[in-house]
């Protein structure tokens, strides 16, 4: 689901928006690790996301570190839902999903996603170098994104801290 053209979102809707779309999957990635029992951390294919997404970012014309860095914040947001969801499925196991999705359905979606937010990265790059302006913009974005997809805290927070790095990343 990505956000309706009516809403009024600028230029960094986009890319609000597809940080959203990592964030609820994340949903799935803790349905998943509910019935196998996997550990949130996975720091095998979080070197592989943040490897790739550097390899890639000087070919984009996106600085390498800062890329890294956003990308980090992807990752440390989607563990804050995974560590969320789990805690409240084990207090509540009546709320857990009925079935394990497939993970590697998962991780190519998410791989899919991270070439868009790439693309969203390098797309922003101009209004990303006066953090000023970034900020404010992000922020305006952010809200009306947050609503169109109904988060609830646990997301909010989450797209909060998936967004953090946006305006310092050029």
């Amino acid at each position: 689901m990505s956000v309706s053209s009516s809403v009024e979102i600028g230029e960094f809707g986009p890319l609000v928006d597809l940080a959203v779309q990592r964030i609820l999957v994340s949903d799935d990635v803790a349905a998943s690790k509910f019935y196998t029992r996997a550990p949130v951390e996975d720091p095998l294919r979080e070197q592989q996301v943040l490897a790739e997404a550097g390899r890639r970012s000087p070919e984009m014309g996106l600085d390498r570190e800062a890329t890294i860095r956003f990308f980090r914040s992807q990752i440390e947001a989607s563990k804050v839902v995974q560590r969320g969801l789990l805690a409240r499925w084990r207090a509540h196991p009546d709320q857990a999903p009925a079935a394990s999705p497939d993970l590697d359905a998962i991780r190519a979606r998410l791989d899919v996603l991270t070439d868009q937010l790439l693309e969203e990265l390098r797309s922003t790059q101009a209004v990303r170098r006066c953090a000023q302006v970034c900020r404010t913009r992000l922020f305006d974005a952010r809200s009306p994104v947050a609503a169109a997809h109904h988060l609830d805290a646990l997301h909010r927070r989450a797209l909060d801290m998936a967004t953090a790095s946006v305006c310092s990343t050029t």
